[in-house]
């Protein structure tokens, strides 16, 4: 067994602010047990760290919020999602605590300008001009690309005869995620709730759709799909689109209007979604045939779920898109990472590139907001939109200015 040594102050003070750099929500505890992780041989005490942390200006993480609030997003690691996998080894997951929840750091030193990982969405929902496109037969009933961006809309859904693909692939793509249950042919029922989406312009009424779409057709799976489907959706940041819009100032007044929407929204998603979905003798083709489980029966179609269905959609959702892995990402007001759309005229999939190079264990930040904006129009945005005061470098310190680098990989220069 090695002999344990005490380190000197300029040598543990180093390490620590190496560690606080890499995670700044780390409190005394967390990161003491760090040290002793990372040099276990080193004889180091609580008091010193605390002692040390203070003496060279190193903050300690204040948490502000309780973690039973329910206007706090909580979010969970999927263990499911393979994400060494899928980035080469270049990003892992980490919780950092029970408010901010979860985030991806750099597993090794990267450079400016890699492409971290490209992902596809879990859940899409596209612009609402886009959608009424797809719905006229004018645009890929999956990824929303028109004859205008190149697409030549070859294929069409047997059944309903009226929603075009620009590919087999996104044709099944769409079948099996969420067109089953939207097809007019098949599902009729479904009609008025989309209508009503369309009629208040709701892209989160239809991301939710979404959502329940993905649920019950993987039911319709097995078990297992389900099962997997589920704990995908569990880890999302997760808080109910009424504490969202409580935080608003037009509460007071919007309140009511709100509910009626909402009561009105999953009186028709419910009608839409019964069990069986009649099969129609034009197509031939089965829709939902499984009931659900006794565990979901009960739960899944209330307006707690549903509130908590549509907030989650619209807290994660990436230009329509909801993303296993990218939904890991932190906001940062200047930020080290940027959201990219690969395919051309459309937004469905990302690619995460670097803005600038990272240190290992550094944490991968997007911007949710435009990082244009004044550090009061941003903490009011956030605020509002994401229920988090940021605690960034630009929001705490006196510099308010993004650097020319950061402005030339946003596209901003």
């Amino acid at each position: 067994m090695s002999a344990q040594v005490t380190p000197e102050a300029p040598v543990l003070t180093a390490l620590i602010s190496k560690i606080k750099t890499a995670d700044p929500s780390l409190g005394i505890k967390k990161v003491l047990a760090e040290i002793q992780s990372q040099e276990p041989t080193w004889l180091v005490s609580e008091k010193r760290v605390k002692k040390l942390m203070a003496e060279a200006g190193i903050a300690v993480a204040k948490v502000e919020l309780e973690v039973n609030d329910p206007s706090i997003p909580v979010s969970h690691i999927d263990t499911d999602v393979d994400v060494s996998t899928l980035t080469n080894g270049l990003v892992k997951a980490k919780m950092i605590n029970k408010i901010i929840g979860k985030g991806l750091f750099a597993a090794q030193d990267i450079p400016k300008g890699k492409i971290l990982f490209t992902e596809f969405p879990f859940i899409y929902f596209p612009p609402m001009k886009r959608f009424n496109m797809i719905r006229k037969g004018e645009a890929c009933g999956l990824c929303a690309r028109t004859i205008k961006y190149g697409s030549v809309l070859i294929c069409v859904c047997p059944a309903c005869n009226k929603v075009k693909y620009c590919t087999k692939a996104c044709r099944q793509t769409a079948w099996d995620s969420s067109h089953k249950m939207e097809c007019s042919a098949l599902n009729p029922a479904l009609k008025e709730y989309i209508d009503y989406c369309v009629e208040e312009n709701w892209n989160a009424g239809m991301g939710a759709l979404r959502s329940y779409e993905r649920i019950l057709l993987a039911n319709e799976t097995s078990a297992q799909e389900l099962d997997s489907v589920l704990k995908h959706f569990d880890a999302f940041a997760t808080v109910s689109q009424e504490e969202r819009q409580r935080k608003e100032t037009s509460w007071d007044m919007m309140g009511d209007q709100s509910r009626m929407v909402w009561e009105k929204a999953l009186e028709l998603l419910i009608k839409g979604c019964q069990y069986p979905l009649k099969v129609t003798p034009k197509s031939g083709v089965s829709v939902l045939t499984k009931p659900l489980p006794d565990r979901l029966k009960d739960s899944l179609f209330t307006m707690d779920a549903f509130l908590k269905t549509v907030g989650r959609y619209n807290i994660n959702n990436q230009d329509g898109g909801l993303y296993l892995l990218h939904s890991s990402l932190n906001h940062a007001c200047a930020p080290n990472s940027v959201i990219d759309h690969p395919g051309a005229g459309t937004n469905y999939g990302v690619s995460v590139r670097l803005a600038r190079d990272v240190k290992r264990d550094e944490q991968l930040q997007i911007t949710y907001c435009d990082p244009r904006w004044g550090r009061d129009t941003r903490q009011q945005y956030l605020r509002t939109e994401y229920l988090f005061t940021c605690k960034c470098k630009r929001c705490t310190g006196s510099d308010d200015q993004l650097s020319i680098e950061i402005k030339q990989s946003l596209g901003l220069e």
